[in-house]
């Protein structure tokens, strides 16, 4: 009798700890940590930018000729400063940034060592000593 009534309790407290993420994930507030906007343009700026480089590598890699080369360079150059500052502007306008692809909102953090690291940041990128 007491093994089934321990084998119950454990089978309670298994099924408990199963459902409980799941209920909890129901409850919880689910926002945004930016707003669409400004990872639409973090996005396309990042895509301007590899396809700029991208440009750079299949030229030096022969695939284009100089002609072609220029004009597009030109054309992908025009698009990645289009797409930065919208980058810029959607950033000021929303109040946070992104910082390698992360969220960041607040002011930058400046180390004793000069360097400037992002807000979130807890190490300094620049000497590795601990920031908070």
């Amino acid at each position: 009798m007491t093994l089934v009534l321990l084998s119950a309790l454990l089978a309670t407290v298994v099924g408990v700890l199963v459902v409980r993420p799941v209920v909890a994930r129901r409850t919880a507030i689910l926002a945004d940590a930016a707003p669409g906007s400004l990872l639409d343009a973090e996005a396309r700026r990042r895509s301007t930018l590899a396809a700029l480089k991208d440009l750079e590598y299949d030229f030096l890699g022969g695939k284009l000729d100089q002609a072609d080369y220029l004009a597009q360079r030109d054309r992908l150059s025009y698009e990645a400063l289009a797409a930065i500052r919208a980058a810029e502007a959607a950033q000021a306008a929303a109040g946070v940034g992104v910082v390698d692809g992360i969220v960041v909102a607040g002011e930058s953090i400046t180390h004793a060592c000069g360097f400037v690291n992002p807000p979130a940041s807890r190490f300094c990128a620049g000497c590795g000593k601990r920031l908070r």
